[in-house]
């Protein structure tokens, strides 16, 4: 079960059965399996929220620093017009955040 809390997000994951012997449930072979959200997809719900800065927003993915992986992302997202700046005129200012654009919220 994936939750939203103050701080973030939780994943609980179930661990099943844990007697002596037993068998894990098998799924039926008609349902795909779930795939994990893609890191643009997790920027794209963390911003939902409120407009944050690059290492807010890695701080919320669990992250100790700014990824490399996360500046592309956010380059991404900007050229796809999903996100924009919140001081458009001061793309490299440290006080810079990124919010959702209409695009990015439908």
């Amino acid at each position: 079960m994936f939750k939203e809390t103050q701080h973030g997000f939780e994943l609980h994951i179930p661990l099943g059965d844990q007697r002596a012997g037993a068998q894990p449930e098998s799924q039926p072979e008609s349902q795909p399996e779930s795939q994990p959200e893609s890191l643009d997809q997790r920027v794209l719900t963390i911003l939902n929220f409120q407009p944050l800065s690059k290492v807010e927003i890695s701080v919320r993915l669990g992250q100790k620093e700014v990824s490399g992986q996360l500046n592309k992302v956010i380059r991404l997202l900007i050229n796809q017009g999903m996100i924009e700046y919140t001081l458009p005129d001061k793309p490299n200012s440290r006080l810079q955040k990124y919010r959702l654009t209409q695009k990015g919220r439908g």
